[in-house]
């Protein structure tokens, strides 16, 4: 093999913060269970940021809007939680960081029109009972419980100022709202701008005392979605949220994307790092997490041997199946069944697009559709493809790149799941028809 499973497959030193075994987790009222999650990437620096656009001749009005930048004073974003409770925690990281993250102040509310707080109510959030706190390179801080009631579906302001400059990655990010100074509990944020950024806030869990189970989608840009919008459908897992929430189940369900654009399966890069490496800090490690959709390969196949992302080592099928045994296996030793989805069709993608990729895909999605080695598949290629056309995406569905859905594509994503594969008995599960 030209991966070593074992260097990839290393946990994570800060697996016990971010999430508690259930004996910890307990809770006079609850426990707690994620309701966000945005994994963490580090971005581009100057140098590496002009390269990558040189490959891949992207249009100059997108080159700006993805350019990282620096950012001072106070961040706002508004995030919708797939889960309710009565208590919040949040947790920000500093996991690709180079130097310390200073948080000098944070607070969060329910969301009023835009990134305004709703009834102008806004909460001081702590850390370790302090205002404010230092994050260390490579590290995750989880704050205090904060006495916000949430319901599924809610959405919330999350701000925090920070001390010094913290440099947003723009790829595959967030509408942030950025104001001078600190402006952590001002209702409404004065001379503010609107821009595009991940977030640093890569997780946000409640307190419930309901029994919910935790659907984590583990993907690439099909799966990040696009979150440029306040009101579009963003991604995928929202709509899969959104019929989970709308089918009125005696058992609730919890949605989290740990999406990241750009990323690999197996190597790490400027789409961060491979699944395989960061499977526990994305996702096994969340609180109450049941299930894991991996949706993952796409980028592995396009960067392959020779591609616009310049000249890389060429994998096989057989290394693409060796990566989701490894994620099978992790997580099966967590007690989390794993759903697996086929790779979309890219036929006319300028960045992926060639015959000795399409035989790829074409390998991996039959191994994914009749191996049984997952406890179900989505056929997401089935959902999307052109009939006439099955290499290549649906015209309605396609966002104009032939590689990325859009809005359609991605409710039509969520519609493809048969919902039926989250109640399905302790092993051996049956594949979804």
């Amino acid at each position: 093999m030209r991966y070593r499973w074992n260097a990839l497959c290393l946990m994570l030193p800060w697996l016990a913060l971010a999430s508690t075994g259930p004996a910890m987790a307990s809770a006079p009222d609850g426990r707690w269970r994620a309701a966000f999650e945005s994994s963490p990437r580090a971005g581009l620096n100057d140098e590496q940021f002009k390269a990558l656009i040189d490959r891949i001749k992207v249009p100059p009005e997108i080159v700006e809007k993805i350019r990282p930048k620096p950012v001072t004073g106070t961040l706002r974003y508004r995030i919708r939680v797939s889960a309710g409770g009565s208590k919040l925690r949040l947790r920000l990281s500093n996991e690709e960081g180079s130097a310390p993250l200073v948080i000098s102040a944070a607070s969060v509310g329910l969301a009023g029109q835009d990134f305004d707080a709703k009834d102008e109510r806004l909460l001081a959030v702590t850390f370790s009972g302090g205002k404010g706190i230092s994050i260390p390179p490579g590290a995750p801080v989880v704050s205090d419980a904060i006495d916000l009631g949430v319901s599924r579906g809610d959405e919330i302001l999350v701000s925090f100022t920070v001390a010094n400059t913290l440099k947003l990655d723009g790829n595959g990010g967030s509408l942030v709202s950025v104001g001078p100074g600190d402006q952590s509990m001002a209702a409404r944020m004065q001379d503010a701008h609107i821009m595009q950024g991940r977030p640093d806030i890569t997780g946000i869990s409640v307190l419930t005392a309901r029994d919910t189970h935790l659907i984590v989608a583990l993907g690439d840009s099909i799966t990040d979605g696009n979150r440029l919008s306040l009101t579009a459908l963003h991604s995928w897992p929202e709509e899969l949220s959104r019929r989970l929430a709308a089918r009125g189940s005696s058992t609730d369900y919890a949605m989290v994307n740990a999406g990241i654009a750009g990323n690999r399966l197996l190597a790490s890069g400027f789409g961060g790092i491979a699944a395989l490496a960061r499977l526990d800090r994305d996702a096994l490690a969340l609180d109450g997490i049941t299930h894991l959709v991996v949706l993952e390969g796409t980028n592995d196949i396009g960067m392959s041997g020779h591609s616009s992302f310049g000249d890389n080592p060429a994998i096989s099928a057989e290394e693409i199946i060796g990566g989701y045994r490894q994620i099978i296996a992790r997580a099966h030793d967590r007690g989390v069944k794993v759903i697996l989805g086929t790779i979309l069709p890219f036929g006319g993608s300028a960045s992926h697009d060639s015959p000795e990729h399409e035989r790829l895909r074409d390998a991996v999605n039959s191994w994914i559709r009749t191996s049984r080695e997952s406890d179900g598949m989505i056929d997401f290629d089935k959902a999307l493809r052109d009939p006439a056309h099955p290499l290549q995406l649906r015209s309605e569905y396609d966002s104009g790149d032939h590689l990325h859905p859009n809005e359609a594509g991605s409710k039509a994503m969520g519609d493809a799941v048969d919902l039926s594969v989250f109640e399905r008995p302790e092993p051996p599960y049956a594949r979804i028809k």
